[in-house]
C-alpha cells in the first residue's frame, strides 16, 4: 500500500513437497521470453495510428528497441532461429513485419504501398482508440450487414477476439449452463 506503508511482507504457503520448487523461483534467475511476436499486429497498428511507424524502415527501428530484439540475440532457438547472426535476425524481423502488414491490410486497418509505406485507415484508428484487436475489426467488417438482426450482431460480438482469452472461473461453467437453458438463443 504505497500511500500508507514503505514496506511489506509476502508469505507463500505451499505443500512441503513443493517448497524447493518455489525456492528455486525466488533465488535463481529465470529467463523470461518475449511474446511480442505473437501479437505484433495490434502493436504495429497502434504505432501506425500514433504516427510512430510510417514505413518498413521505421518498423524495423521500432523492433530494434524491444525486449523481443534482445531475446532474439540471447535465445534464438526459442524463436526457432538457427543462429543469432545479424542477418538471420534481420530477416526474421522483416518477415514478421510483412506478415503483420498483410494481416492488418486484410483487417482493413492500414493501407500500404509497394515501397512498404503504411498509413492507418479509419478502422485502424478505431481499433487503436478502443483497444480492439484487428481480428475483431475484420470480423465486424466482414459480417455486419445492413439487415443484420440483434441475434446476428450478438453472435458477432460473442466471437470477438477479445473474448478468446477470458478464463472461466471455477464452477462458472456450471452457472453458464444453467443460464443458457433460459436464453432464447444458443
Amino acid at each position: 500500500r504505497p500511500q500508507f506503508d514503505d514496506s511489506g511482507v509476502a508469505c507463500i504457503f505451499v505443500q512441503d513437497s513443493k517448497k524447493n520448487f518455489y525456492k528455486k523461483f525466488l533465488y535463481e534467475p529465470f529467463p523470461v521470453e518475449s511474446s511480442l511476436h505473437m501479437q505484433l499486429e495490434n502493436h504495429f497498428n497502434a504505432e501506425i495510428v500514433a504516427g510512430t511507424i510510417k514505413s518498413k524502415e521505421e518498423a524495423m527501428k521500432y523492433l530494434s528497441y524491444t525486449y523481443l530484439y534482445r531475446r532474439l540475440h540471447q535465445n534464438p532457438a526459442y524463436y526457432e532461429l538457427k543462429d543469432a547472426e545479424f542477418k538471420t535476425i534481420d530477416d526474421y524481423l522483416s518477415e514478421l513485419f510483412e506478415k503483420s502488414m498483410k494481416e492488418l491490410s486484410l483487417s482493413y486497418c492500414i493501407n500500404m504501398d509497394d515501397d512498404f509505406n503504411v498509413e492507418p485507415t479509419s478502422l485502424g484508428r478505431l481499433a487503436s482508440y478502443y483497444y480492439l484487436s484487428h481480428k475483431t475489426i475484420r470480423l465486424v467488417r466482414d459480417h455486419i450487414k445492413n439487415d443484420s438482426t440483434i441475434r446476428d450482431i450478438l453472435g458477432i460480438l460473442c466471437n470477438s477476439d477479445e473474448y478468446s482469452e477470458l478464463p472461466v472461473r471455477h464452477n462458472e461453467d456450471l452457472q453458464n449452463q444453467d443460464l443458457e437453458k433460459e436464453l432464447p438463443w444458443s
